[in-house]
C-alpha cells in the first residue's frame, strides 16, 4: 500500500511539475500575436483596415524583421499607424530594427508616426522625427493629415502630451492639442497619441477614434480576470492596460505593444505576448 501511496505522489509531482512547465511557458511566451478589433461608424463608407504598431522598443523579429514585415502584410492594411516608442531610451544606438521595418512598410503603405516617451527620453527625438520623415512617413506632432481611403475621408491627427505646448519655427508656442481639435468636423478623425491615461482630455478633440500604447498590458496580466498590474503614468490595475474602450461613440484601442525583454535582468511580460494590432473600420453605427 505505501507503495502504490509514494507512486501516486510521485505521479501527482511530476504532472504538477508538468503543468508548471506549461504555464511558465505560455505566460512568457514572446512569439507574435495579432490582435483584432472592428468599429463601426456612420461615417465610413466601406471597410478600412489599419495596422497599428506601438511599443516596438527596437526589438527584433527574425532577419530583417522579416516576421513582424510578413505579419504586417498579411493584414492587408490601407494605412499604417507607429504610435509611439519606435525607440528605446536605455539604448544608446539608433533603433535600426524599427528603422527596418518602417523602412519597408513605407513603400507599400501610407505610414504615419507620433513619438511615445521614449523618444523624447533619449533626447534626440528631432533626428528620429527627421529619419522618420526621410523614409516617407508622415510625423504628426500638433498637425493632421487628410487622406481618402476606399471612398472614406480620413483626419489623421497626432499629439505627443495633452499637458504639453510646444515651441514651432512656423507657428510659435502652441498647444498640440489645440491645434488639432475640431468638433465640427464630418470626416472620420483619429488621434495618435501615445498616453492612454490623458484620454479625458482627448474627447475634447472631437475624435472618433484615439489610438495609444505606453502601458504595455499592465506588463503582468491573468487572462479574463486581471488585465493588467501595472502602468505608467496609471499605476496599480490600470484602468487603460489595453484593449477597446468606448467613450460614447469614440473608440479608444490601447495596444499592449511590441516590446520584447531583451536582457535577463529584464522585467519579464505575463501572459502578454507582443501584439500587432489589426483594426477594421466599417459602415454602420458605433
Amino acid at each position: 500500500m505505501s507503495v502504490k501511496r509514494s507512486n501516486v505522489k510521485r505521479a501527482a509531482a511530476i504532472c504538477a511539475f508538468a503543468a508548471g512547465c506549461v504555464l511558465t511557458a505560455a505566460a512568457l511566451d514572446t512569439r507574435l500575436t495579432v490582435q483584432k478589433y472592428t468599429v463601426a461608424s456612420p461615417k465610413i463608407k466601406s471597410n478600412i483596415n489599419i495596422a497599428f504598431i506601438s511599443d516596438l522598443h527596437n526589438s527584433p523579429f527574425g532577419k530583417e524583421q522579416r516576421e513582424l514585415i510578413d505579419a504586417v502584410k498579411s493584414l492587408k492594411p490601407d494605412i499604417v499607424i507607429f504610435g509611439g516608442d519606435l525607440a528605446d531610451k536605455t539604448q544608446d544606438i539608433q533603433p535600426e530594427n524599427s528603422f527596418t521595418l518602417v523602412k519597408e512598410l513605407v513603400k507599400s503603405y501610407p505610414c504615419y508616426y507620433t513619438i511615445g516617451n521614449h523618444e523624447s527620453n533619449r533626447g534626440d527625438s528631432a533626428r528620429i522625427k527627421h529619419t522618420m520623415s526621410e523614409f516617407g512617413v508622415t510625423v504628426l506632432e500638433g498637425d493632421t493629415a487628410d487622406i481618402e481611403v476606399n471612398g472614406t475621408s480620413l483626419e489623421i491627427a497626432g499629439i505627443y502630451d495633452a499637458h504639453t505646448a510646444d515651441y514651432d519655427e512656423q507657428r510659435g508656442f502652441v498647444n498640440q492639442l489645440a491645434e488639432v481639435t475640431d468638433a465640427d468636423s464630418e470626416n472620420y478623425r483619429i488621434l495618435i497619441a501615445h498616453f492612454p491615461e490623458q484620454i479625458e482630455e482627448y474627447l475634447s478633440g472631437g475624435f472618433d477614434m484615439v489610438l495609444s500604447g505606453h502601458a504595455h498590458g499592465g506588463q503582468w496580466r491573468i487572462p479574463g480576470l486581471i488585465n493588467g498590474v501595472f502602468a505608467p503614468g496609471q499605476g496599480l490595475f490600470p484602468k487603460y492596460a489595453g484593449g477597446l474602450y468606448m467613450h460614447g461613440d469614440t473608440a479608444h484601442i490601447v495596444s499592449r505593444g511590441l516590446w520584447k525583454p531583451s536582457s535577463p535582468i529584464a522585467v519579464p511580460r505575463i501572459f502578454i505576448r507582443p501584439e500587432l494590432v489589426k483594426i477594421e473600420l466599417i459602415p454602420g453605427q458605433a
